[in-house]
């Protein structure tokens, strides 16, 4: 029996070809991008990559220094310092490498099971060759049986059929040999009828049943000889027929378990690897089956952050949207506030020029006044004293009665009554 082999690649453990965790990283994963159709749609995936990595480190930007401001920075936070453009583009290297290895292994662990899919279905197809070729074995065995019986059958067929022409033979024969001892005893009737008539004649019937006598003997020996050597060659055909059946139903058994034997110990080694085998590939599955579990749960927080920081990034944009609606509202009152005051500073400095217009008025009614009652008027003007800043000078108005000397009125000119534009020259005049 020709012996099936396969050979078998010997493939480095899968438990040993996974690498250890990676460390923890703050900034957002991103989803793994498929296999690119073509140059057309390249660089249109690849631009939308960059776009999601984009947007993934702005926010995780955005939530650390929203974190940042109000405790103390942790283990792995971002830090101020640490916003430099080459500092992210390492972090996104060092990403991007460990999700291509990630990929890597992912491949290599799938091209182990299909390996090891492909080697169960050539163990199964080498049982199937295996128990076909044990079958056609025993197909062989069962028509050389077969065979053997067909030509024990035939030679026993051919025996009786010689048989029975041989019985026909010597029935033919002792039908002869009555017909010619019925004619020999016609004859003898006849000679004893002779004899009776002659004499001379007696002796020759002596002689001839003499004769007659020895036929009849030897052909009672013929046919007990031949009665004994049929029964001899029966004996000896059916000695014959059972040591062959014997030596052929040994052979057969023979043969049968010693293929069995060896065929069971074939299937029970084979069985053996294949349980051996299974059970191992089992555990590796079932390694790979939670790692890949392990690696989905990573992936699903690290998308459910990433939902958080987009609605952080949301709530925070919102929130500077409406500071800066408040600021904006903020600067249009403060701008109201300045208008009003201007408008208010405006009027002050106009009553104070009508002031000042009036009091000359009167001045010079006083003036005129004064002439007629003999009192002189006159104004005084005079710088401020050191302790009174932002002021440039005092205007009082006097009057002069019999050698007396009063003030009637008093006007302080400041800085900001002469900082006038000609706007507002033209407005008042």
């Amino acid at each position: 029996m020709a012996a099936i082999t396969r050979s078998r690649q010997k493939l480095p453990n899968p438990s040993d070809a996974v690498a250890a965790e990676p460390p923890s990283v703050r900034f957002a994963e991103t989803p793994a991008q498929p296999a690119d159709s073509g140059p057309g749609t390249k660089s249109g995936k690849t631009r939308k990559a960059e776009g999601k990595k984009k947007v993934a480190i702005g926010t995780t930007i955005a939530k650390q220094l929203m974190k940042g401001g109000k405790r103390g920075q942790g283990q792995g936070d971002l830090r101020l310092e640490d916003l430099d453009e080459a500092v992210l583009k390492r972090k996104l290297e060092t990403l991007e490498t460990e999700l291509a290895d990630y990929k890597a292994k992912c491949e290599r662990h799938k091209k182990e099971n299909d390996w090891y899919r492909e080697e169960i279905e050539a163990c199964q197809r080498d049982t199937a060759e295996y128990i076909s070729y044990l079958e056609s074995k025993k197909s062989e065995k069962q028509s050389a049986i077969d065979q053997l019986i067909e030509s024990s059958k035939l030679d026993l067929e051919s025996f009786v059929a010689k048989k029975k022409a041989k019985e026909v033979e010597n029935e033919a024969k002792m039908e002869d040999l009555r017909k010619q001892i019925l004619d020999l005893e016609d004859k003898i009737d006849t000679k004893q009828q002779e004899v009776q008539s002659l004499s001379d004649v007696m002796s020759r019937r002596a002689r001839h049943e003499s004769d007659i006598a020895h036929l009849h003997k030897e052909m009672q020996e013929a046919d007990h000889q031949h009665q004994i050597r049929v029964a001899e060659l029966e004996r000896t055909l059916l000695e014959e027929r059972i040591k062959v059946q014997k030596e052929t139903d040994a052979k057969i058994k023979e043969m049968e378990s010693a293929a069995h034997e060896k065929a069971h110990k074939y299937l029970t080694t084979h069985i053996s690897a294949l349980d051996a085998e299974n059970q191992r590939l089992s555990t590796q599955l079932r390694a790979l089956i939670t790692r890949t579990q392990d690696l989905l749960d990573q992936k699903h927080n690290l998308e459910t952050q990433n939902i958080q920081l987009l609605r952080d990034s949301t709530v925070r944009q919102d929130m500077l949207n409406i500071r800066l609606q408040k600021v904006v509202q903020s600067e249009k009152r403060r701008e109201r506030g300045r208008d009003k005051r201007k408008d208010l500073e405006k009027l002050e400095r106009k009553r104070a020029m009508e002031k000042v217009v009036r009091m000359a008025a009167e001045r010079e009614k006083m003036t005129e006044r004064a002439g007629t009652r003999g009192v002189s008027a006159g104004a005084v003007l005079r710088t401020p004293s050191a302790g009174r800043p932002g002021e440039i000078a005092e205007l009082i108005f006097t009057t002069e009665a019999k050698g007396k000397e009063g003030a009637i009125a008093s006007l302080t000119i400041k800085d900001e009554d002469l900082d006038w534009s000609d706007a507002e020259d033209d407005e008042y005049l």
